[in-house]
C-alpha cells in the first residue's frame, strides 16, 4: 500500500483537486496546498518514522 504526503506539511490528508479535471494535482485538507508534487512512502510505519527524523 503507497501512503501519499503532502510536499509542504507532510500531512497524509490529501485528495485528487477537483477529482483529477485539471490534471493529476492534490490538495492537502491540512494546510490547503494544491499541487502535482506528493511523497510518497511505503508503509504508515515509513512515514511515522520519517516525521520523527524530520522532526
Amino acid at each position: 500500500m503507497v501512503i501519499r504526503a503532502c510536499g509542504s506539511c507532510f500531512s497524509i490528508e490529501v485528495y485528487p483537486y477537483m477529482g483529477f479535471e485539471t490534471g493529476r494535482q492534490y490538495q492537502c485538507k491540512a494546510c490547503g496546498t494544491i499541487s502535482a508534487l506528493v511523497v510518497e512512502f511505503d508503509s504508515e510505519e515509513a512515514h511515522r518514522a520519517f516525521l520523527e527524523a524530520s522532526g
